[in-house]
Order: C-alpha cells, then structure tokens, then sequence
C-alpha cells in the first residue's frame, strides 16, 4: 500500500470512528433526557428507579439495571449524563471548561498532575524544573449547585410532544444557569484581575484576553446582550450563536443573562472535578415560586397546584493555578 493510500484509508477509518462517536453520544444524551423525564412523572421519591426500569428506551433500562447493582452495564449512568452535559456546553461555564481543564476523575479525592521542559543537556542527578498542580478534595468541600423544574400535571401526561420539548428546554436551562452562578460565585474573588471596559463587546474582549494569563484555552462569561453582539460579527469564525459557543478556536463564550460584567477564565490552567449530576421527583413539596429574584418570596404547594418539580443536583470543585480577569462594566 503506498502512502497516498494509506493516508485516505486512515482518514476513512478516522471519518467513520467520529461518526460512530457521535451517533452514541447522541443516543446517550437523548436517553438521559428520557430517564429525566421519566423521574419528572413519578409521584414517588423512591420510585424513580420502577420508572426508569419501565421507560422505552433500552439504554435507560439498562441504567437502571446498573444503579441496581447490576453489572451487566458498568458505568451506563454515568455515561448518560457526561453526554447530556456535554451537549449543554455552549450554554455551560462548568462544560466549557471540560474542552481545556485538567478534568479529574470522579472518584478521585487527591491528584497533582506535573509537567514542563528544558531545552539544554540536564546532567545526571541535576535538578529538573517542574510545574505541578495540585488539588485534594479532602481538604475542601464541594460545590452544589442546585437546579429545580417545574410542571403541572397536565403538561407532563400530555399526549402530544409539546409538553416534552418544553421540558427539555427548561431541563438544560435549569443545570446551566445553577452551574453558571455557583462557578463566578467561586471565581470572581479578590484576586481576580480587574479592567475597565470599553462598552463594546469585542473590544473588551480583546482587552481581556491581552491581560490574561497564557493558557491553550478560555471560557469566558459574559453577559447575554454582548453574547448577541458578538454572535454577529465577522470575527465569529467559530459559528457560536446568540447563546454562546466557539467564538474562535480557543475562546468558549457562555451567555449569562443576569450578569454584568465580562469574566475571561484562562481554562487549561484549571483542574476541574465533577461529581456528576443526581435526579429525584417531588409532588408534595412546597417552593419558593416568585416571579424575579427580586420579587417578595411566593410560597406554592405543588400538590394543591397539581404539579410536579425533578430537582436537579451537580457537585463539583475547580483548582485554579491562574487568576480570571473580570472587564467591569460598571465602572
């Protein structure tokens, strides 16, 4: 087989590995959603697992099975929900950081990981110049971010397939905005590095990145009417829409819809755990239904309302090395 031959056989070969990644992803992602929805519908607290072991969709019955202590399928939930979240990444910062941070496994409570070079002849017994990082999850506690959605009983046994796509939008809606306001909780401290902005959002942009520090890739939140700008601009060679995406190979733009101020995360040089993403049903329980943050708090039984709520839990902890930088806007 000469090289040209070979070359086209590796790229076929390549072409029909990615398709067959991407077709499983999206039977993950979709089977998630079927598990969520299926957990949405029962009454019962501890009967999410009868449901899911009664949906339609094998690989949910399977997870199931799994979470079962079944090992016919070892890790089927787990890979459920990492392809979920990862179709939520445009709109999540935690999911953006993923495409560049040092990600850590889940059951891992301590890691470092180390790296550098040296470009001259190191003789035996020298010293070798290292940069390490270091994250022990012994010696911190998680960060939970929590979700809620919300439907009434009508709307969830709903024939036609309305009442699901309303559910899935409010689904991926609900993780992203809990993750997106616990992570700038954590990272916009006191270190981070502040800059005045310039009130356009490509400038500030630029500005931004000019102060940062040096990393393989950035995810950087900004607000949703900057997001919308952008998006329309030539310089948008990545196709990110007016909710975020790639803006560029290397930039992550997330759209925030409360925030205020631009934060450019440098990502490769964060270590990021995620402890994974937990479902329970509720249809007795009262909430807090108030119509903005703002609002006077509006307690509603979902029972007497005849509704339904799936909480959604998402523990993780980021390890930062580099500082973000926050482009005020309100200055």
């Amino acid at each position: 087989m000469d090289p040209i031959e070979f070359a086209n056989l590796s790229r076929a070969r390549d072409a029909l590995q990615a398709a067959f990644t991407n077709t499983a992803t999206r039977a993950n992602a979709k089977a998630f959603t079927d598990a969520a929805w299926a957990i949405l519908r029962t009454k019962d607290v501890d009967g999410g697992w009868k449901a899911l072991q009664g949906c339609d969709n094998p690989l949910v019955v399977k997870a199931a099975a799994h979470g079962l202590l079944d090992d016919v399928w070892a890790d089927g939930a787990a890979a459920l929900v990492r392809d979920y979240l990862a179709t939520i990444a445009p709109f999540s910062i935690i999911d953006a950081l993923k495409r560049y941070a040092r990600v850590l496994p889940a059951g891992s409570m301590r890691a470092m990981v180390a790296s550098d070079a040296a470009g001259d002849v190191v003789s035996e017994g020298d010293p070798k110049p290292v940069m390490r990082m270091n994250l022990s999850l012994r010696d911190v506690e998680p960060t939970k971010a929590v979700g809620i959605v919300v439907l009434t009983m009508e709307l969830a046994n709903s024939v036609g397939p309305e009442g699901r796509r309303l559910f899935e939008t409010e689904l991926s809606a609900a993780i992203a905005r809990a993750s997106n306001t616990s992570i700038l909780g954590l990272v916009t401290t006191s270190d981070a590095t502040s800059i005045a902005g310039t009130g356009d959002p490509l400038a500030d942009l630029r500005a931004g990145l000019q102060v940062a520090e040096a990393s393989h890739g950035y995810v950087v939140a900004m607000p949703a009417g900057d997001v919308r700008d952008l998006a329309t601009r030539v310089e948008n060679r990545g196709g990110m829409g007016v909710r975020g995406g790639t803006f560029v190979p290397g930039i992550e733009i997330v759209a925030v819809d409360d925030a205020v101020n631009t934060t450019i995360i440098p990502a490769s040089r964060t270590a990021l755990w995620d402890g994974g993403l937990s479902l329970r049903s509720a249809g007795h329980a009262s909430l807090d239904m108030r119509d903005t943050p703002e609002s006077p708090a509006q307690t509603v039984s979902l029972w007497q309302t005849n509704s339904l709520a799936l909480l959604l839990e998402r523990n993780w902890h980021l390890a930062q090395v580099a500082d973000v930088v926050i482009v005020d806007n309100e200055s």
